[in-house]
């Protein structure tokens, strides 16, 4: 593929000014039009060292409105950063809607520098295998969502490179922007180009599809970048002139005929007396404290998640989960509708900005699964989006997994009659009456439809290494040792992996 381009293309600086002028200007409305239409563009820059990605930076800014970019330039992550699953850091950057990013060198870094510097082991083929297809899913997701995304590989040929690597150290002015690692990639050319080819051909689809730049002249390349830049935009914002209405698929108030009502199948008379409620509690509390100390020594991330029925005992279950923990290396999120600045970023942006670090135990209050339960039931998604979170869901969970995370899901089932009666409970005690709201009386109207979208989103996004636990929460000192018991059979499992592994 690379071998395949003229790298001898160029232009007089006549004809460069004159395509310069008017395409910075056609950039300048088009980003105004991307603020109107509310369009978030993603724009990515990869390429060889001082192949003149940073003066593609600045001439296309130049122009630009700045209150509506941001210039992202990507450097080997911190040690913080390490810690989370390698796309955290970018899921940090995407832009809100109407607003532009450019990513000088971008999440391709980690199967390019990475791999160069074997920070990312190169016989490891289906590992880097798999990091390619986590970034289709994610860039997929993002044109999903609405972005568009123009992504550049600016090539030079090697004799180029080093003739450029070698100006630049001589000029004083320029001379901190050559790193080792450039000097590297033009000592390991070929190797390098062979990575590129393989990424370029693995991570080149149909909704985010690679431009290749013949690089060796400036002026040919800006050019075409530019001329690119502005087709992908024109043609975005088409699409969203003549957007067709969504299709008007049935709606699934009942489970098909292929589909289990696992619910139903859930057995809601399990319980625990008093006294053995106690000793199974504390039991199950001093080996959860005990475990943290581990998740600590080996920097393992935790994620415990709940959803289930209005007053099913989410809040009493967490209680019991961290009293005995160390306060430092846990926390709790409860997740309520989005603000509105979550609201202009994809579904999913906002748990990203909340997930556990390595050696911490974080613990979600309702989650992401929302889009399949009341954004879909109460319509807030349409059908297509929360049919779609399906697929998302599941490789927003295997990117964690994969990374390392231990990522427990429970559903606390109650019975109909159970919850009515916890909310004539509430309802008649003035402590706790603030726990009942209408929208509970509401959902509980919708009983039905919820517990067809709930049966199905287990089935669904119940795999390997993230199944659902579905505990049966009639019974609140069942329920709740249940919970953490669980927990502790998935990081002790955690553990015994990387045991076995490392042996």
């Amino acid at each position: 593929m690379l071998d395949t381009l003229d790298l001898t293309l160029s232009l007089d600086k006549a004809t460069y000014k004159s395509e310069i002028d008017r395409l910075m200007y056609q950039l300048r409305e088009l980003q105004n039009a991307c603020w109107d239409k509310k369009l978030p563009v993603i724009v990515v820059l990869e390429g060889w060292a001082a192949s003149g990605k940073g003066g593609l930076v600045k001439q296309m800014v130049s122009y630009m409105d700045p209150r509506g970019f941001q210039v992202h330039p990507i450097w080997p992550p911190s040690e913080e950063e390490r810690k989370y699953p390698f796309l955290w850091r970018f899921w940090q950057k995407l832009p809100a809607q109407g607003h532009i990013s450019f990513f000088y060198h971008s999440w391709y870094t980690h199967v390019l520098e990475e791999r160069l510097f074997e920070r990312v082991g190169t016989e490891q083929v289906p590992t880097v295998l798999k990091i390619m297809g986590q970034i289709n899913s994610f860039e997929r997701q993002m044109v999903d969502d609405g972005a568009a995304i123009a992504k550049f590989w600016l090539h030079l040929s090697r004799k180029e490179l080093k003739s450029r690597l070698k100006d630049y150290a001589k000029d004083e002015l320029t001379a901190w922007r050559v790193r080792k690692a450039d000097w590297k990639q033009a000592k390991h050319y070929d190797r390098y180009a062979s990575f590129a080819e393989e990424m370029l051909v693995q991570t080149s689809t149909g909704v985010a599809p690679w431009t290749l730049v013949e690089a060796d002249s400036e002026r040919w390349a800006q050019v075409k970048v530019l001329t690119h830049l502005a087709t992908t935009l024109t043609a975005a914002l088409d699409r969203l002139k003549i957007q067709l209405p969504a299709p008007a698929l049935p709606a699934q108030t009942e489970l098909e005929t292929t589909e289990s009502d696992l619910l139903a199948q859930t057995d809601l008379s399990l319980s625990l007396s008093e006294n053995d409620y106690d000793e199974q509690l504390a039991d199950a509390q001093v080996e959860l404290r005990k475990l943290q100390l581990s998740i600590h020594k080996h920097q393992i991330p935790v994620l415990v998640m709940f959803e289930g029925w209005d007053a099913a005992g989410k809040g009493g279950a967490i209680k019991r989960l961290t009293d005995i923990l160390d306060p430092r290396s846990y926390f709790v999120y409860p997740f309520a509708a989005p603000t509105d600045e979550e609201k202009v970023h994809h579904y999913l942006w906002r748990f990203w900005r909340r997930l556990p670090t390595a050696g911490i135990i974080g613990i979600f209050d309702r989650s992401w699964y929302g889009r399949v339960l009341v954004e879909r039931v109460e319509g807030f998604a349409t059908a297509i989006e929360w049919r779609r979170a399906y697929r998302e869901i599941n490789e927003f969970e295997a990117q964690l997994t994969s990374a390392g995370y231990v990522l427990v899901k429970f559903w606390l089932h109650i019975s109909p009659e159970e919850q009515l009666q916890r909310f004539i409970d509430r309802q008649n005690d003035p402590f706790k009456q603030y726990k009942l709201t209408d929208d509970d009386w509401r959902n509980r109207e919708k009983w039905n439809h919820y517990d067809v979208a709930v049966n199905q989103a287990i089935q669904r996004t119940t795999t390997p290494t993230a199944p659902w636990t579905i505990v049966a929460a009639n019974d609140k000192y069942y329920a709740r040792v249940k919970v953490i018991e669980t927990v502790v059979e998935a990081i002790e499992a955690e553990l015994k992996r990387r045991k076995h592994s490392n042996s």
